[in-house]
């Protein structure tokens, strides 16, 4: 009975003192909410598995550098013992034609016939695939996911043994998976792996293989017996498989690692420094309280409680307004979830990362709400409990012994506020500026009104260059007759969408490093008139023409950045270059022909890093010279973009109505899909710097305020003896001046050494960048004052006598 007691008499005390709990409870909520929001995200992108029965036994296997061949991994299905069952898979694009539906791209996948048995799956309707499904010349089958299977043939009953085209192949549809299948990344439709010639090949690597551990195996296990197994492959095909090892890892810390993780282990830090500042306030504002109690807890100690029994008492008020707190806050974080869970989900989720609290989740909430109210409730209660029932009841609450302790107690809290505010603070400020320079960035593009359709012909239909130019032509020339649209053109990659890598030789001077091995450029192919196309100009020398790219006149254009790393203070123009197509070795090939180059663009951004915006060398090459199989349209326009959209898939199905166009849009989605990231978390650190930033203020006028009070008397003596206001103001000032001077000290050095945490995700700007901290020392040294100045301004106008009369 006696802690229901301890509840009871709390909520007594937290309804007697209403302000009081009103503020302590906000406090808390905006901290435990914080925590509560960013534990969610972290526990969906970081803790959670696959969508699978024991999907911690999900194994991905793969080589050191790239993907496994097809042999490879019949070798380790038939050689393993560590591993349940061993699956393959290759994503593909399935392009979807049939006279009832428009054409559309969707992702697709070819898996090995035990893929979904081993990850325990079975269709909602039909049959899984069999072995007889993978053998060379089997009747093609396919498997619809539950969306396309509604979206595109509408739920059909009858939809089994129906015929659909997947890349103008018929397939017999024998299957319909669950709804929310979807592995292994929100793929549609799913085709038998079968083993053609190219998969013959063992230095062919292009298969990803998944494999669900034995009962009692352990990753490191499995690990040991595929690199003894790749050891003796490597002995067997020395030609193919030399250097090759097999590596194990959970197959969900794919897209969950690197600078996901980073990103989203400093955001749960971040949240627990939000959480301590929380607790140092309220710690803080229950200290202001505890000489008003002394006397309380003295006559309850005189009246034979125990110490143990007062601070139990003190600490269930502190976990029932904890608790408090934490409800409030869990109704923020449900809207916070909600907002992040939108701003990434047209942006490459993963769709098992479902951003929702389970009972994970409750634990924490639970635990943390306990933990704070523990946390800022200890010291108080220790504080409080700390009786001298003789000399606290003859200080009839005017706090002399007592209240000094507490002065000094929330005079050390302030200090670490202040300490991990700065921390915040200085990690909100790096994100905040990568996140500027993400905008304020300039592709060398006008984006308005500009618009990227990609275009990719089936191989099968369009085998040889020659059949890919016409088609490029007929297209582009269709397209040309479409009114309302302003400018148009052709590449391989938009601006900012990215370019191939070719390795470089120069004709007149050695470029390859010590190793021998070749620099690399990026390629991006185009139709004569792009850079007239996109309003630029061409600096030096001139645009391509209708005849470069034939047989004898092969040609590039080069932009500035490249003539300042292999052309320095020369003139470009006439010089030769060679693009090779080893990426491996970095070697040259002398059989591919010298291009000569006949101009100079200027600096496009094409690609780079997520968080690079260094403009890199880049070669053009005419599209003739090198027809790519898939392509970008770029069409700038007045029209509505519905409108143009429609014109386009009009006339491209006037050339090719098994075509479909995807990944439509406008340059500026281009951009805003590469700043999200820095626009989303970037919100996050400011949302929590500045939440730190408001307690942490609040926390120190509350401080002075109270530390004012208490030093009423003082105050009046020293004007009485002839201090000025000026003076009472310094004596005010200079306390708070000390404080933040101490927690800069700290926080600064703090924020230096865990700021470069964030090292890898900034952009532009460095971890211990300057301009930031000292930005931070002048805003916290501003507040403080600013914070100091209403309490020093009441204690300048303070009356002597009454002063000295006050109890």
């Amino acid at each position: 009975m006696g802690f229901l007691q301890d509840i009871r008499f709390g909520i007594r005390m937290m309804g007697k003192n209403p302000g009081f709990t009103l503020v302590a409870v906000l406090t808390l909520a905006l901290g435990i909410g914080a925590n509560s929001t960013v534990f969610t995200l972290v526990n969906a992108v970081l803790i959670k598995g696959l969508p699978f029965h024991d999907s911690q036994e999900i194994m991905s296997i793969r080589a050191a550098r790239s993907p496994v061949s097809y042999l490879d991994y019949l070798d380790y299905r038939q050689q393993s013992r560590s591993f349940k069952g061993i699956a393959a898979l290759s994503n593909l694009s399935a392009d979807l034609s049939d006279q009832e539906n428009a054409a559309e791209r969707v992702n697709g996948a070819s898996i090995s016939a035990n893929m979904f048995s081993m990850l325990g799956q079975k269709p909602l309707l039909g049959r899984d695939f069999t072995r007889e499904d993978d053998k060379p010349g089997a009747a093609p089958v396919a498997l619809l996911s539950n969306f396309l299977w509604q979206s595109r043939y509408g739920g059909k009953p009858d939809i089994l043994g129906s015929a659909i085209r997947v890349n103008l192949q018929t397939y017999t549809v024998v299957g319909v998976m669950p709804q929310g299948e979807e592995f292994p990344q929100v793929t549609r439709v799913w085709l038998p792996l079968i083993q053609d010639e190219t998969r013959q090949k063992r230095d062919q690597r292009n298969i990803q293989v998944v494999g669900r551990l034995a009962t009692g195996v352990s990753a490191e296990q499995a690990q040991a017996e595929l690199k003894t197994i790749a050891a003796r492959l490597a002995q067997t095909y020395p030609d193919t498989n030399k250097d090759i090892e097999a590596l194990v890892a959970p197959y969900a810390d794919g897209p969950r690692g690197g600078l996901i993780r980073t990103v989203f282990l400093s955001l749960q830090g971040a949240v627990g420094f939000v959480l301590l500042i929380a607790c140092a306030n309220v710690a803080n504002l229950l200290l202001s309280r505890a000489v008003g109690r002394t006397r309380e807890t003295s006559i309850r100690t005189a009246l034979g409680a125990s110490r143990w029994r007062i601070v139990r008492q003190l600490l269930m008020e502190s976990i029932l307004m904890s608790f408090l707190g934490g409800l409030l806050g869990l109704g923020l974080s449900v809207f916070a979830i909600r907002w992040f869970d939108a701003a990434v989900a047209d942006n490459g989720k993963p769709y098992w990362m479902v951003f929702s609290m389970d009972y994970l989740v409750f634990a924490y909430f639970l635990g943390i709400c306990v933990l704070s109210g523990i946390l800022f409730g200890l010291a108080p209660a220790l504080q409080i409990s700390k009786t001298n029932v003789n000399e606290n009841l003859k200080e009839g609450g005017r706090g002399t012994s007592g209240g000094t302790r507490a002065r000094r107690l929330t005079g050390a809290l302030l200090v670490g506020e202040i300490v991990l505010t700065i921390v915040l603070l200085v990690g909100a400020g790096l994100m905040m500026r990568s996140f500027i320079n993400m905008y304020s960035f300039d592709i060398g593009v006008e984006t308005s009104r500009l618009l990227t359709v990609q275009v990719q012909p089936a191989a099968v239909r369009y085998p040889q260059p020659e059949n890919r130019r016409a088609f490029q032509e007929r297209l582009l020339e269709r397209l040309g007759t479409l009114p309302g649209i302003d400018k148009l053109t052709i590449a391989s990659q938009p601006p900012a969408g990215g370019a191939l890598g070719r390795t470089l030789k120069l004709q007149d001077r050695n470029v390859a490093d010590a190793g021998d091995r070749l620099p690399t450029v990026f390629r991006v192919a185009v139709v004569p008139g792009y850079f007239q196309a996109l309003d630029l100009k061409v600096t030096q020398g001139r645009d391509f023409t209708a005849a470069d790219g034939n047989p004898g006149n092969e040609v590039v254009i080069v932009n500035e950045p490249f003539v300042r790393k292999y052309f320095p203070g020369e003139d470009p123009v006439g010089k030769r270059i060679r693009l090779g197509q080893d990426f491996v070795r970095f070697t040259d090939d002398p059989n591919l022909p010298w291009l000569t180059v006949v101009g100079v663009s200027p600096p496009v951004f094409q690609t780079g890093q997520q968080n690079d915006l260094t403009v890199q060398p880049t070669v053009y090459v005419p599209f003739r010279q090198e027809p790519t199989i898939a392509f970008t349209v770029l069409a700038r326009s007045r029209l509505p973009k519905d409108t143009l959209i429609s014109g386009i898939r009009n006339e491209l199905r006037s050339v090719d109505p098994d075509l479909p166009l995807y990944n439509i849009r406008t340059m500026d989605e281009i951009l805003e899909q590469r700043r999200w990231p820095f626009r989303v978390f970037g919100t996050l650190f400011g949302a929590f710097g500045l939440i730190a930033l408001t307690m942490s203020s609040v926390g120190i006028y509350a401080v002075t305020a109270y530390g004012v009070g208490q030093r009423t008397q003082e105050i009046g003596l020293r004007m009485a003896l002839g201090a000025s206001q000026r003076d009472v103001m310094w004596l005010v000032l200079r306390q708070g001046l000390r404080r933040i001077g101490v927690g800069l000290i700290f926080g600064l050095l703090a924020a230096w050494g865990l700021s470069r945490v964030l090292q890898s995700i900034l952009v532009q700007v460095t971890a211990a960048d300057p301009v930031t901290f000292i930005a931070i020392t002048i805003l916290l040294t501003l507040v403080t004052i600013i914070a100091c100045l209403v309490p020093s301004r009441r204690a300048m106008h303070l009356d002597p006598v009454d002063a000295l009369r006050t109890e």
